[in-house]
């Protein structure tokens, strides 16, 4: 299928994002680290597209400057709905223990948000729409008078969907929502946002380190390493196609810890000049350590950052 006929609800183009190294009154103000470097990637309406890496990569600065809590040096997001529907993105953060105000009821940390929007239908509406989305979620509408610290991890995490889902979002980012539950408790999560996406209509932005279990729940991987895409496929697939030595070492490690015998993610502190994974990999050349290799399609729906590849 021709890329210009799909219906994208989003389109990233050359995102660049860097941060000061240090802060504070004394701090130096030349030297950086440099999250993102020139990425782009589109997300097609109805679908899931997950971005996978190891920790310190540049996922959750990618899904940040989506729902506008970072603002690029460079580059552009743009939406296919209007700029100023600020709830048609919303976010699930990774440990709700921390991102549900434990002060707060769960009609409150339901509602709160849209009390403060355009949207906000008025109190008795309101707790209709909240005891509505709670069943949804797999709870009772009993529940919305309890405290958040009174629910198991699984529960949180779907009260945290929950809260997302209150101002009828079309795309939502989930920023590592499985990867502090059980793993049973993971499949069941997963499955609950399945049926939400196929229900609602839903577009997730999937932000996970686990290649296996990005590759079950979504439609199209893309694998950074360091701040940038290196590789990006359909996931059915990927497991078979990988050509990135990188994204080879992500499936190895998502079977045992050898993912971490060839060094940790290095932060990148200048401008880069060269391919982000040359220094742990074994094929690097010269070309590889002086040159960025350009974002090639080696098949349909198949790119890569490989010298080695297109």
């Amino acid at each position: 299928m021709n890329n210009e006929s799909l219906d994208y609800i989003v389109k990233v183009q050359n995102l660049t994002k860097r941060f000061s190294l240090e802060s504070g009154f004394f701090a130096r103000k030349d030297r950086f680290v440099y999250a993102l470097n020139d990425v782009s990637f589109n997300i097609e309406r109805g679908k899931t597209y997950g971005l996978v890496g190891e920790s310190g990569c540049g996922k959750s600065t990618t899904a940040k400057i989506l729902v506008g809590m970072y603002k690029a040096d460079s580059g552009s997001v743009e939406f296919s709905f209007k700029k100023d529907e600020r709830d048609a993105v919303k976010y699930v953060f990774q440990d709700p223990s921390r991102s549900l105000n434990p002060r707060m009821s769960v009609y409150t940390v339901l509602t709160d948000g849209l009390k403060h929007s355009k949207k906000w239908p008025g109190k008795e509406k309101a707790r209709e729409m909240a005891e509505q989305i709670l069943d949804e979620v797999g709870l009772d509408k009993s529940d919305l008078d309890r405290r958040p610290q009174e629910f198991s991890g699984g529960q949180r995490q779907r009260i945290s969907i929950a809260r997302g889902l209150m101002a009828g979002p079309e795309l939502l980012i989930c920023d590592e929502v499985v990867s502090a539950l059980d793993v049973s408790i993971q499949g069941q999560i997963l499955n609950l946002l399945q049926d939400l996406r196929a229900k609602r209509g839903l577009t997730y932005f999937f932000i996970a380190h686990d290649l296996r279990v990005s590759c079950y729940f979504c439609d199209t991987i893309g694998v950074m390493y360091r701040g940038v895409l290196v590789e990006e496929a359909p996931a059915r697939d990927l497991y078979k196609t990988a050509l990135h030595p990188y994204t080879k070492l992500l499936f190895e490690g998502s079977m045992h810890s050898s993912a971490q015998e060839n060094g940790e993610v290095k932060s990148v502190l200048s401008s880069l000049t060269g391919c982000p994974y040359a220094h742990r990999c074994p094929k690097a050349g010269e070309q590889c350590r002086t040159s960025l290799p350009e974002w090639k399609e080696v098949s349909a729906g198949h790119k890569v950052r490989c010298f080695f590849f297109g």
